[in-house]
């Protein structure tokens, strides 16, 4: 907010007509101007006195009048302290410098003040060379109330004091104002959010986008939502998914590098153009068809390195500009929307793969068994006609050695010739028949050794197909932790869930996670088969130093570890070794800063081959988003609940807790009670040494209520030196108790302004619920605070209980 917008709302606040009021009561009723650090009329209630509406009258008067004012603000502008003068006729008057911080938004004039320590004497010069009736002058001066400047001067430094802090308070307001803006718009996405978690994990792509635009323009307040995503072959940006568009401007593509969306696809990074009129980059194609845009943003979809995409808003429907907040939140929401998508897509493929891999391996299968009985059926008629190869050639023998006989008893030449052609035609037969076998056995053993060759490559097929379905696999458990681990929302569950999860693919007998959670480190160790005491503390002392190593700047750090006995431990097998053989440890990398350790041990040696120390690998990347996702939501709901300078609940918080606690309570009958705090003299703190300081002693104050109370009650800061303890199922009694040992802790605390002790002191006010008078929630809050300045009256440093 700007110096300007401060000084209107200053001069419309609650805390100008207080100023007015005070002034009025100190001063009487002298006029009031407000002009800005230029010393230009911001607000004038202006009511002249009659001597000086006499003095006015005259032109020498009034010139002197505005000459005097102009000399002092200059010395104001200069010096930003108030100053009292006395003007050219000798009355009264002052200027008072409007800060913001330590900057002068404006100036307050004041004037018309008699000052007690002239008489009349004193003005008959003045009212001679003005040629003033000067029984008139000193009727009208008579008959005002009348002022010392030591007086004045005093009064002037405490209405300084008073102003300063409601400039600061509407600046401070302002601004929180703001971040409350921005928070309930990120608390919005988030409460969305958690809403559509599971669709956003499990729905098909062209389905998830629609849900994210349907998300962000709702989100946004938008009136158009579109999200385009990039084809790496054409370096095109297409529209996937639309709100607010008519279908024919979603056929048109987008290059990459052109206007806008082509801009942010190019650089990475999200633009905010609230007038696209002033941007060059916007433009319209003649032929393209015409929709209204004044405003847009337009952010990227990256996953890592990788931008695949942007998400676009235009116009709120307020018609108002998109600011830097909006550019803010649309970035949150396309870092949600980009891991979802990738998901989604990761989803598809590995689906369509594994799907492809199962059938070309049932095919494989089938083919080697149709080879095999192939190849059985070849050597069955292989062995068939070697057999009847041995029958012939036996027979070729018996001819053969038939004819030998025949030659030695057959004396008749001419017969035995033609015994000798018979048994000749009959073996040229035979070894006819015996060489076809020959040939045909020998395509036999050619065959079979076809079929011996086309199994080898079938088994190699299969063996790469179960290799492929390994890998499968491990998509699968990669897409198991990308869908399942950010539906949860505890870092520590996430990090267990994780570890038995992998268990079956690994097959590890031990495994265990080293964490940050909430500045303390904490680890886990899990037990696939009872291991013994020496093995664990083996682990313990291998993630100690691990740790030490990969964070020199938290070495020192003791890590918390424990050893959660599972349900059904009785049937795990006790393997009995007591050294691990192989062991896989890797960082949960976020950026360049280790966020923590995962790992896995086994009693086997090698068991983890190349395959499973990449997938480990991945899997520490996937539990790091996963873990950043949970860790930033909880500290937007941190953002939306608690007090940024003393991290205590807010007023928001406090709210809802007491209706709840009340409900309970009445329809319970149960007690309830609420101790109501406030600072004595913070106010002082501030004006006489700074706000640095009055925080310094708000967060002093709070950590004493917060030990004090040792995790007892809810405690919330609900203004500036305001807070309030809910104690449910407290009486009260228990709760004076309480708030007598807050109110003695804090005023023996040891507390140095400049160096000086100074005692610090508060006011408490206790009410109990069931009371007479206390029917609601809202009448519990009034009784407590109402007892509160009952112990402000009484003098500070009190506790007061409400007694009806």
């Amino acid at each position: 907010m700007n110096e300007k917008e401060i000084l209107n709302k200053f001069i419309v606040s609650f805390e100008w007509r207080t100023t007015k009021e005070t002034i009025e009561k100190k001063l009487g009723v002298p006029p009031f101007i407000i002009v800005d650090k230029e010393k230009k009329l911001v607000l004038v209630e202006e009511k002249d006195r009659i001597f000086c509406r006499m003095i006015k009258e005259k032109e020498e008067g009034k010139v002197g009048c505005s000459a005097n004012f102009a000399s002092i603000s200059d010395k104001v502008l200069a010096s930003k302290q108030p100053i009292v003068f006395s003007c050219h006729v000798g009355l009264l008057g002052y200027v008072i410098p409007l800060l913001s911080g330590k900057e002068i938004i404006g100036m307050l004039y004041g004037c018309q003040l008699v000052d007690e320590a002239r008489d009349s004497r004193y003005y008959t010069e003045m009212l001679q060379k003005l040629r003033i009736d000067e029984n008139a002058f000193l009727y009208a001066i008579k008959n005002v109330s009348k002022v010392t400047i030591g007086n004045l001067e005093q009064d002037i430094s405490l209405i300084f004091q008073l102003i300063t802090a409601s400039t600061n308070l509407i600046s401070e307001r302002s601004r929180l104002s703001g971040k409350e803006g921005e928070i309930a718009n990120i608390t919005k996405f988030y409460e969305l959010f958690e809403k559509s978690r599971y669709l956003l994990l499990t729905l098909e792509p062209a389905k998830l986008y629609s849900l994210i635009v349907n998300l962000a323009a709702k989100t946004m307040d938008a009136e158009i939502c579109s999200l385009m995503l990039l084809d790496q072959k054409t370096d095109e940006l297409l529209i996937k998914a639309y709100v607010g568009l008519d279908e024919e401007v979603t056929k048109r593509p987008f290059k990459k590098g052109r206007g806008i969306v082509g801009y942010v696809v190019k650089t990475g990074e999200p633009l905010l153009v609230k007038d696209v009129t002033e941007d060059p980059r916007f433009h319209m194609e003649k032929s393209s068809p015409k929709y209204y845009t004044k405003s847009l943003i337009s952010a990227p979809l990256k996953v890592g390195d990788e931008i695949f995409g942007v998400l676009n808003v235009n116009n709120k429907s307020s018609r108002a500009p998109f600011n830097e907040t909006d550019l803010k939140m649309l970035s949150i929401i396309c870092g949600h929307a980009a891991i979802a998508i990738k998901n989604a897509q990761t989803t598809a493929v590995w689906s369509e793969e594994k799907e492809k891999v199962a059938k070309e391996l049932i095919y494989d299968q089938e083919k080697k068994e149709k080879v095999a009985v192939e190849k059985k059926e070849l050597i069955e008629s292989k062995q068939d006609l070697e057999s009847k190869l041995r029958e012939k050639e036996e027979v070729l023998k018996i001819q053969r050695e038939l004819l030998i006989e025949k030659e030695k008893h057959i004396k008749d030449k001419a017969l035995l010739e033609e015994e000798r052609k018979k048994l000749a035609a009959e073996i040229d037969k035979i070894t006819k028949e015996r060489d076809i076998l020959r040939e045909r056995i020998k395509n036999s053993e050619k065959l079979i050794q076809e079929k011996e060759e086309l199994e080898r490559k079938l088994e190699e097929a299969i063996k790469e197909k179960e290799e492929l379905e390994a890998q499968t696999e491990e998509l699968g458990v990669l897409y198991s932790i990308s869908t399942e681990a950010p539906k949860m929302s505890k870092s520590r569950e996430i990090l267990s869930w994780t570890l038995d999860k992998i268990q079956p693919f690994f097959n590890y007998h031990a495994s265990a996670y080293l964490y940050i959670d909430e500045e303390r480190l904490v680890g886990e160790v899990k037990q696939a088969c009872f291991i013994n005491e020496s093995c664990i503390r083996t682990i313990e002392e291998r993630m100690t130093d691990s740790w030490k190593k990969t964070n020199p700047e938290y070495a020192m750090r003791k890590p918390e570890f424990f050893t959660e006995k599972q349900e059904g431990t009785e049937d795990l097998f006790w393997i009995g070794l007591k050294e691990f053989q192989s062991e896989l440890i890797f960082p949960l990398l976020h950026g360049e800063k280790t966020k923590g350790l995962i790992s896995v041990y086994s009693f086997n040696k090698e068991p983890f081959p190349p395959l499973k120390r990449r997938l480990l690998r991945i899997i520490s990347h996937q539990v790091t988003e996963a873990l950043e996702r949970v860790e930033l939501f909880n500290r937007i709901k941190e953002m939306a609940e608690k007090d940024e300078l003393t991290h205590t609940y807010n007023y928001r918080y406090l709210e809802d807790y007491l209706a709840r606690e009340f409900a309970y309570a009445s329809s319970y009958k149960k007690p309830l009670s609420l101790i109501m705090i406030d600072f004595d003299r913070l106010k002082y703190v501030n004006d006489t040494f700074g706000h640095a300081e009055g925080n310094r002693l708000i967060v002093t104050i709070s950590d004493i209520i917060k030990k004090t109370m040792d995790g007892k009650g809810l405690i919330a800061r609900f203004g500036g030196d305001e807070f309030a303890i809910v104690l449910p199922e407290t009486i009260q009694n228990t709760a004076y108790d309480f708030a007598e040992k807050i109110r003695e802790n804090i005023a023996i605390h040891p507390m140095t302004f400049d160096g000086k002790p100074h005692k610090i002191t508060v006011s408490l006010g206790v009410a109990c619920f069931p009371k007479e008078g206390i029917e609601t929630e809202k009448d519990l809050f009034a009784k407590a605070d109402k007892c509160l300045y009952s112990a402000k009256e009484a003098g500070r440093n009190k506790v007061i209980v409400y007694q009806p």
